[in-house]
């Protein structure tokens, strides 16, 4: 836990100083001091989940465009994320959305001729479930996330 010294800050792990903070060193150092120190164990689990191929299920998501407007959001929640045997579809939009996902790598692409009713100009999802990147042609370039 963080606490107040005559120097600075010091932040302790069970037993030991981790880092001690003193006001000579600039705020980056001591964030990139804070980062090289944690645990490599820590943080593969949250890197494994990062790789991991999605299984089939239910699950939640957000897509968005880069470019705000009116017809453009930012962000729109998906409640429902369906995964089964190698195809994903989801409502979003007053839209229809289906596509492929290949199970073992995670990567999904959804095209137009897969989302109903069927878009105008260019419009589709591409890439890993947890960056993957939305596309229209109307919006630009955007987002999908999956969220586990």
């Amino acid at each position: 836990m963080p606490t107040s010294t005559a120097s600075g800050l010091s932040c302790r792990w069970p037993g030991r100083t981790v880092i001690a903070l003193s006001s000579e060193k600039p705020p980056t150092f001591w964030l990139h001091a804070l980062l090289v120190s944690v645990p490599l164990a820590l943080l593969t689990p949250a890197i494994a989940r990062l790789e991991t191929p999605l299984p089939d299920g239910k699950y939640r998501g957000a897509r968005g465009y880069n470019y705000v407007s009116e017809s453009c959001p930012h962000r729109v929640e998906i409640a429902e994320v369906r995964v089964a045997s190698g195809v994903i579809s989801f409502e979003s939009g007053d839209a229809s959305w289906t596509g492929f996902i290949n199970e073992s790598t995670g990567v999904i692409r959804i095209e137009a001729p897969g989302i109903t009713p069927r878009p105008t100009s260019a419009l589709h999802i591409r890439g890993h479930y947890t960056k993957a990147q939305l596309f229209s042609a109307i919006c630009g370039s955007g987002y999908f996330r999956i969220v586990r």
